[in-house]
């Protein structure tokens, strides 16, 4: 027994800290307590779905699913829209609203969710995913549907935004999770070239046909495929013209052309003339560089990621880019004219944060006359 008064309070004194502090701490944890100001200031995400509050932490409400974590793309999606800004493009719907403009944007009512597609950027996957998530389409595995089938059955399957009603357009811009990917601008035209008119997939027949032979005429030396002087006549046979492959450079030489007044075609079209992004405020831009982490963020997002799984990459792209691939087509290209396509679509490297690819620098840089063409 301690006789000293003094050291009989201290005593005291520690074990009244010994019990309540572990009380204190339990009622700290659990027990009701104010909810922060940045907590209590919850911004609407995705309605119907989940919300995020300022910190963008996902508080899920109807559902329970795993929290998406924001990603570089996320950002992405607000560069784009302060790039709209700074060009001083951007557009409201209520402002020269035109529904074709939303002619490359399909609807998934189910989902609430708007996917604008860009050829060349995984749009084909994207659209056996969504044909799977319409549930109209049964399949155990989303690559067991074709391209071909793709193609042929998407436009009766999944609706396009332009077809809907002013009114109903505006509601699902506003109330719908939107998403876009693209794909670094210079490999996205020489994929388009090489799968339309270098290869011999079924498809690029038709490109021969459309536009071969046009870029033929304006770009190749009459002499060379047979063409009469003025460049006006005809090959001996429409058939044997479809055998002459059209070169990367007259293709991109078509595209810069101060004289073509056709639109260009969805295949090579930029990214802000198919998907408007500076009327469509895109709550995530991915990227086809990093497709697999994206495309699983946005399946996450709409509560979809457990119904069906994108394709990884390596089980669907044959053609890896590495310096050798890319360089092998565009080392044939004057760096004159690479800085013609680069100015065409100068736009698009702005907008969605791409600079000129390592491999094209030094050319780029160059004059013709310091290269072999």
């Amino acid at each position: 027994m301690l006789r000293d008064p003094r050291l009989n309070k201290k005593f005291l004194g520690l074990v009244v800290v010994g019990v309540m502090l572990p009380l204190l701490l339990f009622y700290a944890v659990s027990g009701p307590h104010d909810t922060p100001s940045s907590e209590r200031s919850v911004k609407l995400i995705h309605k119907g779905h989940y919300l995020s509050n300022a910190n963008n932490t996902i508080l899920f409400t109807d559902q329970q699913a795993p929290p998406t974590t924001p990603s570089q793309q996320a950002v992405l999606a607000e560069h784009v829209r302060r790039t709209c800004q700074k060009q001083d493009r951007r557009q409201t719907t209520s402002v020269k609203f035109n529904p074709k403009h939303y002619d490359h944007i399909l609807v998934d009512d189910r989902h609430k969710m708007l996917y604008c597609y860009v050829p060349k950027v995984a749009c084909t996957n994207w659209k056996r995913v969504m044909l799977v998530l319409s549930g109209k389409v049964k399949v155990n595995n989303v690559l067991d549907i074709t391209a071909v089938e793709v193609h042929n059955r998407y436009k009766d399957v999944i609706p396009l935004l332009s077809n809907y009603p002013k009114s109903e357009i505006k509601y699902r811009l506003d109330n719908y999770y939107k998403f876009m990917f693209v794909r670094e601008p210079f490999e996205r035209l020489l994929s388009a070239w090489r799968n339309k008119f270098h290869s011999n997939v079924s498809s690029s027949l038709y490109f021969r046909k459309q536009f071969g032979r046009s870029i033929l005429r304006r770009f190749r030396d009459s002499k060379e495929i047979g063409f009469a002087a003025g460049g006006g006549g005809k090959s001996k046979t429409d058939a044997e013209l479809e055998k002459v492959r059209v070169r990367f450079d007259e293709f991109l030489q078509y595209l810069v052309d101060p004289v073509r007044t056709e639109e260009l075609n969805e295949h090579w079209a930029k990214y802000h003339k198919l998907c408007r992004p500076c009327s469509v405020q895109y709550d995530f831009v991915g990227k086809y560089e990093t497709i697999d982490e994206d495309a699983e963020h946005v399946l996450r997002s709409v509560l979809a990621n457990h119904m069906v799984n994108f394709p990884k990459r390596s089980a669907t792209y044959r053609h890896n880019r590495t310096a050798s691939y890319f360089g092998k087509f565009y080392d044939d290209v004057p760096p004159s004219l690479l800085r013609r396509v680069f100015k065409a679509y100068k736009l698009d490297f702005d907008m969605f944060d791409y600079s000129v690819p390592e491999e094209l620098q030094k050319r780029f840089e160059a004059d013709d006359d310091d290269v072999d063409i």
